[in-house]
């Protein structure tokens, strides 16, 4: 499925983070061997860092969804008989105590908190879906920015959600293949080339920061 774009909007754009969290991203991390096992390339995290930089250079917005858990995980606690699944409970984070709030696998990647700006924003809920439950969409609202990019875990889950859900709500919708994983392996490949398609316009970091480049040099 094709789609024909105009450039992606430097001026009404957001960049939200899924799962930009210590646990997952950092060599001590409970889930760093996972995490490195799944993604499609060996500077994976180096695109991302390389896109926050853009990003905080040319004054987009950044949101980091963090999904996170009070200790002793009472959020993961139903089971309804075992009918209650979700990534959380099959990758047991109960279990291995991960992404505990307070604590330090829990937050946002130690490299991406150095050089912050004052443009960015945290939200911490217990849902890979940044609309369940949390401010996520009141911040959208407030900063006025309509069209997300998303990059980062989990592109099944995290990445796929936030995007059905944005549609829905009539956000525009970018996510950066380059940018995320493919923890379902050609699963995965197939999602971002023919059902994320469906919501939004799927592209590389490097598409875009051209895109956003072009403009920048307008506006000199």
């Amino acid at each position: 499925m094709s789609a024909e774009y105009p450039v992606v909007p430097l001026n009404d754009s957001i960049l939200v983070l899924t799962h930009l969290q210590n646990e997952f991203w950092h060599p001590d991390g409970q889930g760093y061997d996972f995490t490195r096992n799944v993604l499609p390339f060996p500077d994976t995290k180096n695109r991302i860092l390389n896109l926050v930089e853009d990003c905080r250079s040319k004054s987009v917005p950044i949101i980091f969804h963090n999904e996170t858990f009070r200790p002793g995980h009472p959020e993961l606690s139903l089971q309804r008989g075992g009918y209650v699944r979700g990534s959380g409970r099959v990758l047991q984070l109960p279990e291995k105590n991960m992404a505990v709030r307070g604590q330090w696998g829990a937050e946002t990647l130690d490299e991406l908190t150095k050089g912050a700006g004052s443009m960015e924003y945290t939200i911490d809920n217990a849902k890979v879906d940044p609309f369940t439950g949390s401010e996520f969409e009141i911040l959208l609202r407030n900063l006025g920015r309509h069209v997300l990019i998303l990059a980062g875990l989990a592109t099944n889950f995290g990445i796929e959600m936030t995007a059905r859900s944005a549609n829905e709500r009539d956000y525009g919708v970018v996510v950066l293949s380059d940018c995320t994983d493919r923890m379902l392996g050609e699963y995965s490949e197939l999602t971002l080339s023919i059902l994320l398609p469906y919501y939004g316009r799927v592209m590389t970091s490097d598409m875009l920061k051209v895109e956003f480049d072009g403009q920048s040099q307008k506006n000199i």
